[in-house]
């Protein structure tokens, strides 16, 4: 079927209307942007009729408009200024967001159809706007003027005044009025009003070369002043008025260029009165505001609500709320305001990287509601920089509601718990004693107060405080209460190894799905690794990671998991080697290990060199080959040691050199710069490359480079220079009190036959014999017996023994680095 020609063009007809329809909508906004000396002016040129109010509200500007407007936000973005910057759009495109610099000076003023807005630094502290060097007071005469001079036409300056004006506008020299046009704060200049923007001794350089669209200057005239050139001649009368009374005077220093514009201190927080005295009232309050709310109310609102939950405590709704504050498109300063209040539930869900937390980033000072949340941010994981402002913070936290002063308190006093600083705890403790001791009905207070006489060395007190916390039979820390006494009784051994797993195992069904299931697994895991029953304490591991790995208490039971592990590898470095427990670790619960292990790696460190003990050497070099490529500097430089040492004993030389190239840099330790270059020289001789090897071994003393030149000299043939360096090694060895290894002596001896040293073989006695003899070498020395001296030489005899010579240099090169 064919399409009619009238159905084509309607379509097109209503795609052209509706183009019109959008543009008619939202009219467009053309802008320029420029740097002057020690200001920056913004251009805005709006649709004719249009009013713009520019406001600044701390360290933002913002203009707005009655109706939507199409901003030019991509020019904006991409035009450089000192002084203005993050253009931002809102409520609907009917304002447009700046951050200046806090404390900058802002003068606007409407030319026509033109927003003019010029930014300055911030005021000079002991210099008033408009005060001259010595203190003169300039003084600008408003009465009638006198002709203009003939040298300057007006038109001329009108051009050279003219923000917008063209490329070639020549720069013109004015002084600054008697009243500073950038003063403290907002200022606008309405039409009509008398003067013209201008300043001493600041060259105004058009922003861009391009004029402004046509139109603007055929806009009849402004309705208190007759023309703009008519407003422009009386600005240039009373500047050449001022020249005439004032010739002499002394110029202004040079302004210094404003720094960048640093964040703004946080404030104090009114957390009781965000929290409010009905819970329910003050929630339904919030949400209506929110819902009758527009533009920036309704952010300003919903921020409102974020604080009533932050004040209350409540964590995961408030991280819902944040997010729902974020999508409404908020004003620079109200992201600053949420960033505070993110970092905040940030601190009070207890993060693990709390560097980018504002609360870290910005001094405290003296600030008391600063220092409570960096402490609070810093706790879990740098106490020692968290307990710098606690006297401060722990005064603040009086002031604080109840739930929330409890969730912090809590949180202080784990870290200092873990740290093992009992001064802290102590104060944190005498604090829940005095405001939160009938909030903390659950154990909480009894619990920490154990731990507290715990650290202090007094476990009859500690136990005393744990069974009164544990006979409140609900509450977490109640139950936590019942595992740290079961554990303190094993440990004074007033309870042994079974009936410890007994009243674990009760525990452990009895409080299934609580939020202690985990510490009780642990403790359970860790007492099957001590009794020998390795089996269950793998499952019991496997159990923690199945059961809540993904979950909200995934942070806690993976903290318990790594109390399990390490009791587990304690265990296994214990055992004889060549079982099969480290490798059912890593095979088992492998992911599970690197979800559990710290940054720097250590538990999978010690799986590694178990695994590597057993004889498990492709599992232990993956494991190395994952840390070592996710490390950086020394670290994975000896990383990088470690697995080369592996790569090598598994006989992957080529893979060793190329690890040790990759995870090499500048600046090692001398100890870990010459254990690289001796692996590398140890790889070079298993890869075959004698010479090489040789040649990395120059400069290298001790009685390891001396092995590695003698099983280079021996892999090359050089029998004679072979035995010389195996005997100077056994030397130096004995000479240190140090026992030669087997494959020393055994390579000694094996080079002086093959050299045809009758004399050095004979120098082998008992005393070599008994090392060899419980080793592979034990029969070496009888192939090395001479044929009897009274019978004939036989061909054959010679033929056996040559052969059996090449077959013993064949095995040594083999065996060379096995165990």
């Amino acid at each position: 079927m064919k399409r009619r020609p009238e159905n084509a063009l309607t379509l097109g007809s209503t795609l052209v209307l509706a183009l019109l329809t959008g543009t008619a909508q939202a009219a467009t906004v053309r802008a320029q942007l420029g740097d002057h000396g020690d200001y920056s002016r913004l251009v805005l040129s709006v649709p004719k009729g249009m009013e713009p109010v520019a406001v600044v509200d701390g360290c933002v500007l913002r203009i707005s408009v009655p109706d939507p407007l199409r901003w030019p936000l991509a020019s904006l973005r991409d035009s450089f200024s000192r002084r203005l910057s993050d253009f931002v759009t809102a409520d609907g495109g009917r304002s447009l967001t700046a951050t200046v610099p806090c404390g900058a000076r802002v003068a606007s003023m409407m030319e026509r159809r033109n927003l003019i807005v010029d930014v300055g630094g911030p005021p000079v502290p002991g210099v008033k706007p408009g005060v001259t060097g010595d203190g003169a007071a300039e003084v600008v005469v408003a009465t009638a003027a006198p002709e203009v001079a003939p040298s300057v036409g007006v038109a001329e300056v009108v051009e050279a005044l003219n923000p917008i004006g063209t490329a070639n506008a020549a720069a013109m020299v004015l002084p600054l009025p008697a009243e500073s046009p950038l003063p403290p704060g907002e200022r606008e200049r309405r039409r009509g009003e008398r003067g013209e923007d201008s300043r001493e001794r600041h060259e105004v350089h058009p922003p861009h070369p391009d004029p402004l669209p046509g139109g603007e200057r055929e806009s009849p005239p402004l309705p208190v002043v007759a023309s703009l050139e008519s407003e422009v001649q009386d600005s240039i009368q009373q500047t050449l008025r001022q020249l005439e009374r004032m010739p002499d005077r002394t110029p202004k220093p040079v302004p210094q260029a404003a720094e960048p514009p640093k964040p703004p201190p946080i404030a104090a927080m009114d957390l009781a009165g965000w929290a409010g005295d009905d819970f329910n009232r003050t929630r339904e309050a919030l949400q209506s505001a929110f819902e009758k709310a527009q533009g920036r109310a309704r952010v300003e609102a919903q921020i409102a609500l974020v604080r009533f939950l932050l004040a209350r405590a409540m964590d995961e709704e408030g991280r819902a709320a944040l997010e729902t504050a974020s999508s409404l498109s908020p004003a620079p300063d109200q992201r600053y305001a949420l960033r505070i209040l993110g970092d905040a539930f940030r601190a009070l869900d207890r993060e693990d990287a709390p560097d980018d937390n504002l609360f870290v980033q910005l001094p405290a000072g003296a600030m008391p509601d600063h220092n409570v949340w960096r402490s609070a941010a810093l706790a879990p994981t740098r106490w020692a920089a968290a307990k710098e402002g606690l006297p401060i913070a722990l005064r603040r936290l009086l002031d604080y509601p109840a739930d929330l002063r409890s969730r912090l308190l809590t949180t202080l006093a784990a870290a200092a718990d873990e740290a093992g600083d009992s001064a802290a705890l102590n104060l944190i403790v005498l604090e829940m004693i005095t405001v939160d001791s009938a909030g903390m009905a659950d154990g909480r207070l009894d619990y920490f107060r154990g731990r507290l006489a715990e650290l202090k060395a007094t476990p009859d007190a500690a136990l005393e405080r744990y069974d009164a916390a544990a006979a409140l039979r609900r509450g977490p820390f109640a139950r936590r209460a019942e595992v740290r006494a079961i554990e303190l009784r094993r440990s004074l051994g007033r309870l042994d190894e079974e009936g410890a797993i007994k009243a674990l195992e009760s525990l452990r069904f009895a409080w299934r799905g609580d939020d202690i299931e985990t510490d009780a697994l642990a403790a359970l895991g860790s007492a099957y690794a001590r009794s020998g029953r390795t089996d269950a304490a793998l499952d019991i591991f496997g159990l923690l990671g199945r059961r809540f790995g993904a979950t909200a208490r995934g942070r806690d039971a993976l903290t318990a998991g790594r109390t399990l592990l390490t009791a587990v590898l304690d265990r296994l470095e214990q055992s004889p080697p060549g079982g099969l427990y480290a490798l059912a670790l890593q095979a088992r619960h492998g992911r599970l290990v690197t979800l559990v292990d710290g940054q720097d790696g250590g538990l999978r460190r010690r799986l590694a060199g178990l695994l590597l003990r057993d004889g498990y050497g492709l599992e232990a070099t993956r494991i190395l080959h994952a840390l070592t490529e996710r490390t950086t500097g020394p670290r994975r430089a000896e990383l990088g040691a470690t697995l080369a040492r592996a790569l090598i004993d598994g006989g992957r030389e080529g893979e060793a050199l190329d690890v040790l190239a990759r995870t090499g840099g500048a600046g090692l330790e001398p100890q870990l710069a010459e254990r690289r270059a001796l692996l590398r020289a140890d790889a070079l001789l298993g890869d075959g490359d004698t010479v090489r090897a040789l040649d990395a071994l120059r400069g290298l003393n001790g009685a390891e480079a001396a092995r590695l030149r003698a099983q280079g000299l021996f892999a090359a043939g050089e029998w004679r220079a072979a035995r010389g360096a195996f005997a100077e090694l056994v030397a130096e060895l004995e000479a240190a009190g140090a026992e030669p290894t087997a494959d020393d002596l055994a390579l000694q001896g094996l080079s002086a036959y093959l050299a045809g040293d009758t004399d050095a073989m004979r120098g082998f006695g008992d005393a070599e014999r008994a090392r060899l003899a419980a080793t592979r070498w034990a029969g070496l020395l009888d192939a090395f017996a001479p044929p009897p001296a009274d019978g004939p030489l036989r061909a054959e005899s010679v033929e056996r023994d040559l052969a059996a010579a090449d077959a013993l240099g064949r095995l040594a090169r083999g065996w060379r680095g096995k165990p």
